[in-house]
């Protein structure tokens, strides 16, 4: 039983646990194709264009895959929660395990085209005594730059799983107003580097129509050192027009491998448009303390949000103007393009969705 284990060797099962289930995920893919090769070709090519063709056999493709990839998930971290924590006399709670994968192309005039591919999975494990997941985050953006943090532009993927981090979270646990994330596991590398990250954060309602949200992260890595986040947020919304929404930020953070603080300022608007689709308006500022304090970039983006298909897949287009400093502040034009796919057994939940945080009590 894993009540048993030390903190350590949990880190190893949770990172070991995560990395089963993706290569089971995929276990179904390799057969298909084994099975597909031993055919011939014109039989296979008939089969083929013949299901393309029949957009109802297509559409019923897709959603069994999704629903047979979501089922994985939901079943793999129901047995391993009932294992781990689950009483003979205690009733089901629902799992919101999730499997993710994002699909990101970037280019702008200057520094032309950069892409990039993630992969987040989290096992929900709702029965044990504190609330646990399992993660596996193939590109963790925690020394990436603020700005690219906030902007949601992090690249930081070079095709392989060794800059994957897995472990075990502590999630929602409270000290007063206060609410906390702890994260702790190992970067899937050699030699093995663990890491830590915690997070403090504390939502206040201002009035009725803004609300107040505090957030202190502390993060370190053995190979790295430390590093931390400092943001507030101010968030508007009249009673009248609760589909938009007006978001302020201010947030700093310091990375003991630059010896730097980042700033970054940025104001949001979010316009829901539609069941299907969302716009959100950014325009921000970011400067540096090192070597001397100075404005690094300041820019102006538009994104909209796309539900493609279900609640499952999203689109997201967003055209921007950058002003970088490299570029001694010229115009640096560009487009981003990101595909999102989102696995779970969980119905219904809305990823275009954007809502005020509710008070911690």
């Amino acid at each position: 039983m894993w009540r048993d284990l030390t903190p350590f060797e949990c880190m190893l099962k949770a990172v070991s646990i995560g990395s089963a289930i993706i290569l089971l995920l995929f276990i179904p893919f390799f057969g298909m194709t084994m099975e597909v090769k031993e055919e011939p070709y014109d039989i296979y090519y008939d089969r083929l264009y013949s299901d393309i063709n029949d957009e109802d056999n297509f559409q019923d493709w897709v959603e069994d895959t999704q629903d047979s990839i979501s089922d994985t998930i939901h079943d793999y971290s129901s047995s391993l929660d009932h294992y781990i924590g689950k009483n003979d006399e205690e009733l089901p709670i629902t799992n919101r395990s999730y499997l993710r994968l994002k699909l990101k192309s970037r280019y702008t005039h200057r520094d032309h085209l950069d892409l990039d591919a993630s992969v987040k999975l989290k096992l929900d494990l709702p029965h044990t005594e504190k609330n646990w997941k399992l993660i596996l985050d193939t590109d963790p953006d925690d020394f990436d730059r603020l700005e690219d943090k906030q902007r949601g532009i992090s690249n930081g993927s070079d095709g392989s799983l060794s800059g994957a981090v897995g472990g075990v979270q502590l999630q929602g646990q409270q000290w007063g107003k206060w609410r906390t994330n702890l994260d702790l596991g190992l970067k899937i590398k050699l030699p093995l580097d663990p890491f830590a990250r915690a997070d403090l954060r504390r939502i206040d309602r201002l009035s009725h129509t803004w609300t107040s949200r505090i957030k202190q992260e502390i993060f370190y890595y053995d190979s790295k050192g430390p590093g931390a986040l400092t943001s507030v947020n101010f968030y508007f919304s009249s009673q009248e027009d609760p589909s938009t929404i007006l978001k302020l930020s201010s947030s700093a953070q310091y990375l003991d491998t630059d010896d730097n603080w980042e700033f970054v300022q940025q104001a949001e608007i979010f316009d829901r448009i539609g069941q299907d689709n969302l716009l959100q308006y950014s325009l921000g500022i970011s400067a540096d303390s090192t070597p001397n304090y100075s404005i690094t970039n300041s820019w102006i983006s538009l994104a909209w949000k796309h539900r493609l298909y279900s609640d499952w897949l999203y689109m997201t287009l967003t055209p921007e103007l950058d002003f970088q400093d490299r570029y001694q502040y010229k115009v640096n034009p560009g487009i981003m393009l990101e595909i999102e796919l989102f696995f779970t057994a969980e119905g219904g939940i809305d990823r275009l969705a954007r809502k005020i945080p509710n008070p911690t009590n």
